[in-house]
């Protein structure tokens, strides 16, 4: 995880919520999972802003019900149950519905859960109530097939792309990336502030070495910094080296260590090839008080 300076108080945008559950706009809200011939009926959560935030508003499940984290592709996706109310069972689901990989995620556990392969679909069932194993596949009812869910938002810098979760909130920005042991090649998480201000970044429980870019207002990427890891990164040295930005910056991007250079952004010394500039999502151009 990654804390950062300096740190500013916004209040958290909540998903729209009925009964508990997060209410998507678009598509089918409910669908059914049928797993070594059980059935779970689960509640369809496809946009990122619900993928984000819906666990903290999820009840304990019943027997037979759950939900279902949707994407659409296979990414590294990681699950943060700091403020969640109960725990789950969890199966991580390919695009076809093969279970991947198995897991439990607890109430509360500040590391929160993230699967070792990439996968589009996290189901969360009732502890002790999923008799899966890794390489089950999954039947996924019509409604799950039919559903397009949300990318997540994409920055462009030149004609190279990234899809980057959003920290937008004070509590997002601190949290940022901490625990995180792997991200997915061409994603990463961008960091929006209000305005224009000195940034600096420090590397405490960040297990990924980065790539942070420093970006005006206007889309001008003022910096771009290579960020190893600390040695410990749940110990960090005193006093701790930061990641600063040359000049004033608004928005932050992180992505995993060396991908401007391999996407031909930066020369062989860092340095950012003249002209390049960042166009980023609405999302973050809103910015949030």
């Amino acid at each position: 995880m990654i804390r950062r300076l300096p740190l500013f108080t916004l209040p958290l945008v909540l998903a729209a919520c009925d009964a508990g559950r997060p209410v998507s706009p678009e598509g089918p809200s409910t669908g059914a999972v049928t797993l070594k011939g059980k059935r779970f009926d689960v509640q369809l959560v496809t946009l990122e802003r619900e993928r984000k935030r819906t666990l903290p508003s999820l009840p304990a499940a019943a027997d037979g019900k759950g939900t279902l984290l949707c994407w659409p592709r296979e990414r590294f996706m990681k699950l943060e149950p700091r403020e969640a109310r109960a725990s789950f069972d969890v199966a991580f689901l390919d695009l076809s519905g093969k279970v991947v990989e198995l897991g439990f995620l607890e109430a509360g556990d500040p590391r929160g859960i993230m699967p070792s392969v990439e996968a589009a679909y996290v189901l969360l069932v009732a502890p002790k109530s999923l008799a899966a194993a890794k390489g089950d596949v999954a039947d996924l009812s019509p409604e799950i097939k039919a559903a397009k869910p949300q990318e997540l938002p994409l920055v462009r810098i030149g004609d190279v792309e990234a899809r980057v979760e959003l920290a937008l909130t004070e509590a997002e920005r601190q949290h940022g990336l901490m625990h995180r042991p792997r991200m997915s090649a061409d994603d990463g998480m961008l960091f929006a502030y209000t305005y224009d201000g000195r940034r600096s970044f420090w590397m405490g429980n960040t297990l990924i070495p980065l790539d942070i870019a420093f970006i005006k207002t206007d889309g001008t990427i003022v910096n771009v910094n290579e960020t190893p890891t600390y040695p410990n990164p749940e110990n960090p040295p005193t006093p701790y080296p930061t990641s600063d930005s040359k000049g004033e910056a608004r928005y932050v991007l992180e992505m995993n260590l060396g991908w401007f250079k391999r996407k031909g952004l930066t020369d062989a010394a860092g340095q950012l090839k003249p002209g390049l500039k960042a166009v980023l999502p609405p999302e973050a151009l809103k910015g949030s008080d």
